[in-house]
């Protein structure tokens, strides 16, 4: 096959416009490739770790399971990639509008410099479980050494503070049992000042964590030799019915503790000791009296020093009330008290006095009187306080009267 070569002519074909159209579509084409791959040549990525920190956090709250960093990922210009201070990215978590108590899915934001993109960020959301924090006061124990010699004892234990806080998640301070200290022996025959570290027992293990503030506290204490002995409350037994008029308002023992000693299996089992029987039955007025206490009931165990207290019986005038009804209720400073009704008719009135006064209470031979002052009262219908006077004396005192005001009106002639 033959070509006809004349027919062919290459010059008229490249200056056609279809021709000049397809070598500037592949022109453009060349250049957008060849400025393209020099663009993100110079374009540069990087992954590094980035502290997650947590603002706006309720004072009164806690993080419990913090994620601590998150990855992230930017891009840039190499030369600023290059240059770049990986601290000027933060990455935070907004916790302003958190309530203790609830649990939380919440946005991780990153804040980068203007130069910089972020690419991306893991993990992009994180779960807040915010619970609530508190603080519980708790009495130090003192936990004593198996191993003491025998015929030895600890005396004149004393800690500073005695009570220690507690401080974390509100059902982890719940959790603890106890505080306590735990000298050995060998540091209770130094007879020196300790300073101690505090430890808790707990019934679970926590959640989070929980702190003892403080964490160390000031021991003193003597091992001497002897019987073991304790301090324990004196206890007061009243016997007998007092007079009805009176009532016990306190009563005060010196000392309020007594010591005694023993074997220590014995001491635990004693809790207090009482006084003898003290009969009030007679008792009019307040009363000093030298009281001996009752033996220990287990035996081994004595008094160290005196075996009697000092007691102080105060009284009080005791108090009863009555309530009288229907007490009608009349009307004073007028002229014309006929003319006159209130609504209601009638009061109640609580009157106190002593038991054995109120008990006799007769309203009709006491002479109680309830009623309103029309002094200067020059038109009805109106509103008037109710007075009460009991004509038998001072014994009685008027607790309330109800209802307080009456509504007094013109009676209608007939």
């Amino acid at each position: 096959m033959k070509v006809n070569m004349k027919n062919f002519d290459l010059e008229s074909i490249l200056t056609s416009p279809w021709a000049l159209w397809l070598i500037s579509i592949a022109v453009s084409i060349t250049m957008w490739v060849y400025v393209t791959g020099m663009d993100e040549a110079a374009y540069i990525t990087r992954k590094f770790s980035c502290p997650l920190e947590y603002r706006g956090v309720d004072p009164q709250g806690i993080l419990r399971g913090r994620v601590s960093e998150v990855d992230i990922e930017i891009r840039g210009p190499e030369d600023a990639v290059l240059r770049f201070d990986y601290n000027s990215v933060v990455a935070f978590v907004d916790a302003r509008f958190l309530a203790p108590g609830k649990r939380y899915t919440v946005n991780v934001n990153v804040e980068t410099p203007s130069s910089i993109n972020l690419v991306s960020c893991y993990p992009s959301q994180v779960v807040l479980d915010l619970v609530r924090q508190v603080t519980r006061l708790m009495t130090v124990e003192t936990v004593l050494p198996q191993n003491i010699p025998e015929g030895q004892y600890i005396e004149g234990v004393e800690i500073i503070p005695k009570e220690v806080g507690i401080r974390g998640a509100e059902d982890d301070v719940a959790k603890v049992g106890s505080v306590r200290i735990t000298p050995t022996i060998e540091e209770l025959q130094a007879g020196r000042e300790l300073l101690m570290p505090v430890k808790f027992s707990q019934s679970e293990p926590f959640e989070g964590s929980v702190a003892i503030e403080p964490a160390q506290v000031r021991f003193r204490g003597t091992l001497v030799r002897g019987l073991p002995r304790k301090r324990v409350p004196v206890n007061v037994r009243l016997a007998g019915k007092l007079d009805p008029d009176y009532e016990v308002q306190s009563v005060v023992i010196d000392p309020s503790e007594v010591q005694i000693e023993g074997n220590a299996e014995d001491l635990a089992k004693i809790e207090a000791i009482d006084t003898e029987v003290i009969d009030v039955s007679t008792l009019n007025t307040d009363k000093v009296m030298v009281t001996p206490l009752r033996q220990p009931e287990v035996k081994g165990v004595s008094f160290v020093g005196a075996s009697s207290v000092r007691v102080s019986i105060q009284l009080r005038e005791a108090r009863a009330e009555k309530i009288i009804s229907n007490i009608p209720v009349e009307f004073r400073g007028t002229e014309t008290p006929q003319d006159y009704v209130s609504v209601p008719a009638s009061v109640t009135v609580t009157v106190e006095g002593r038991p054995s006064k109120i008990e006799g209470f007769d309203a009709e031979n006491v002479r109680i009187k309830a009623y309103v002052d029309m002094t200067n009262i020059f038109m009805a219908p109106v509103t008037l306080p109710v007075k009460v006077e009991i004509l038998s004396g001072d014994a009685y005192v008027v607790n309330r009267v109800e209802p307080q005001n009456v509504t007094v009106n013109i009676l209608e002639s007939r």
